[in-house]
């Protein structure tokens, strides 16, 4: 933070810069460094050791893109786990759906106070929905432990630094496979394109070791590093790439959802990859190379 300006680094090379108005909140916990950032193109930010998760002008795109893609591939999902996504975005999409219950396990405990408070634009009432239950703990631990069953697994997670590591190995993907109904599907955010190759080949060749069917899918935010953004989807039954448009429309109107990013199109159209991607998915680093 350097006078009025945020930067955010998006690589060696490569940043991004915000112009601030204010910091309404400051705080280091035993986890991570937690600031709420009001800026004036974007409005606030809940930014965590200096990385931007998500912004009040932007926050639709990546919430309603790691939420609907899932459990609208999904033919009735009921019970819904999510790990991270403490500021409440992925929450209040899922409330939109008829599930009968949500587990979120978020590490940092002044995450959900902070984005209470000062983001109630991205989390309206979520946290206080009768169907959520909120448990403080390391994600990948509850997961390897639990013995509850769901039929969706929402990673809604940062960069794979510090505890969040964890969440981005083969070991945390058998252990969502063995908590996922038969039915189950899992999705996690897994970085971007161009500046994080080796986190998404990684994801995707992890979770193809231990699910039948891993599709990634994307979306262009604004905010993150990059902008063209990745999310890797893993299925025990249905592939969602094939879910027909119309299904989806369907199930949008049932349950009475409304987008602003995402449709039925776009469901289809977000598994078309890019030719430099599908490069990066067989391990050809020509891509790479070329930078």
């Amino acid at each position: 933070m350097t006078d009025d300006w945020f930067t955010e680094p998006g690589s060696s090379g490569f940043e991004h810069r915000y112009k601030v108005r204010a910091i309404p909140f400051k705080k280091e916990t035993a986890f991570q460094r937690i600031e709420i950032v009001d800026t004036l193109e974007f409005g606030r930010m809940l930014v965590l050791n200096g990385a931007v998760q998500t912004s009040e002008k932007d926050e639709f795109i990546y919430h309603e893109m790691i939420v609907h893609v899932p459990l609208l591939s999904h033919t009735k999902p009921r019970r819904i786990l999510i790990i991270g996504g403490g500021d409440g975005g992925a929450l209040r999409r899922v409330l939109e759906h008829p599930v009968e219950d949500i587990v979120l396990v978020e590490l940092d405990e002044e995450v959900v106070k902070a984005c209470r408070k000062f983001l109630p634009s991205i989390n309206g009432d979520a946290f206080l929905d009768k169907r959520v239950k909120i448990i403080f703990d390391d994600g990948a631990k509850f997961v390897g432990n639990s013995r509850e069953k769901f039929d969706v697994l929402i990673v809604d997670s940062t960069d794979p630094i510090g505890p969040a590591k964890a969440l981005f190995t083969e070991g945390f993907y058998r252990a969502a496979h063995n908590i996922l109904s038969k039915n189950g599907i899992c999705v996690t955010q897994s970085g971007s394109p161009t500046f994080q190759m080796e986190e998404l080949r990684k994801v995707y060749n992890g979770l193809k070791q231990v699910f039948p069917t891993v599709r990634v899918y994307l979306a262009f935010v604004p905010t993150y590093p990059g902008v063209l953004w990745s999310f890797t989807i893993a299925s025990k039954k249905w592939d969602p790439a094939a879910v027909p448009p119309e299904k989806v429309k369907e199930r949008l109107i049932s349950s009475n959802i409304s987008t602003r990013y995402y449709t039925p199109e776009i469901h289809t159209a977000c598994f078309i990859l890019p030719k430099f991607i599908q490069g990066i998915l067989e391990e050809d680093t020509f891509f790479e190379t070329a930078l």
